[in-house]
């Protein structure tokens, strides 16, 4: 049984996942990650079904009663993550989001400003993603192609700008040091630690001789504080 406040969160990243009326492969991704976290394996697919319908997925916005106040602020940031899954906030996906805020009694002013301010924080959370990517992919000193398929999926999908994504790209060629970003990944919130192990745990699983980056991957999840089981669920499902 699901509390108010995970319902709240399936139902309003559904809805900004369905604004612009096409689910991208970034935000259909966030989705599942959203509902493995929620919901137990007999309410899954009935959550999924509900999740990829969007008419369904209005009906049960306008029946849902207001979270508790306290929840709030946190519902409408992990809602606009779902926004920035596949890149960037479209207007559209801003649209509904203030619907949501509204509902949920904050101002269309209010919102704005905390959507400016979420949208700098997870552009700083992806480029340590880059990073962390960049430096596992040359982990071994061995680029693969695989590996650097992986590295550019991931790199399409991160909020930031153009010029500032070619930029990054050359991280691949040039990857920051380990030591220096396990000390910014340390810095973060526990959700954005995980989130950041989530993003780079498909470069782990693309390299051919990935023992090496697994262990680095562990060690790193170490100082996330993210556990030993869950670390293997990230690699695992990636």
């Amino acid at each position: 049984m699901l509390t108010p406040e995970q319902e709240w969160t399936l139902v309003a990243c559904g809805m900004i996942a369905h604004a612009d009326d096409m689910l991208e492969f970034g935000e259909w991704d966030q989705i599942l990650r959203l509902v493995d976290a929620s919901v137990d394996d007999e309410q899954m697919q009935p959550w999924l079904d509900l999740l990829g319908d969007r008419p369904l997925l209005e009906r049960r916005f306008a029946e849902l009663p207001p979270p508790l106040p306290y929840f709030v602020e946190q519902l409408l940031e992990q809602a606009w993550r779902m926004a920035l899954a596949d890149g960037s906030g479209s207007e559209v996906e801003a649209a509904v989001h203030d619907r949501i805020a509204e509902k949920v009694g904050v101002s269309p002013d209010q919102a704005q400003g905390w959507r400016e301010r979420w949208t700098q924080d997870a552009a700083t959370r992806a480029e340590l993603v880059v990073g962390f990517a960049a430096a596992l992919a040359n982990l071994d000193g061995q680029l693969a192609s695989a590996e650097a398929a992986q590295f550019d999926s991931l790199l399409e999908r991160m909020p930031v700008s153009v010029a500032r994504r070619v930029e990054l790209s050359m991280l691949l060629y040039s990857p920051p040091e380990l030591k220096q970003l396990g000390g910014r990944l340390a810095a973060l919130d526990p959700e954005a630690r995980e989130a950041v192990l989530y993003e780079v745990a498909p470069l782990v699983q693309a390299s051919d001789r990935g023992e090496r980056e697994r262990a680095v991957f562990h060690e790193l999840a170490e100082l996330a504080a993210v556990p030993a089981d869950r670390a293997r669920e990230l690699l695992d499902r990636s």
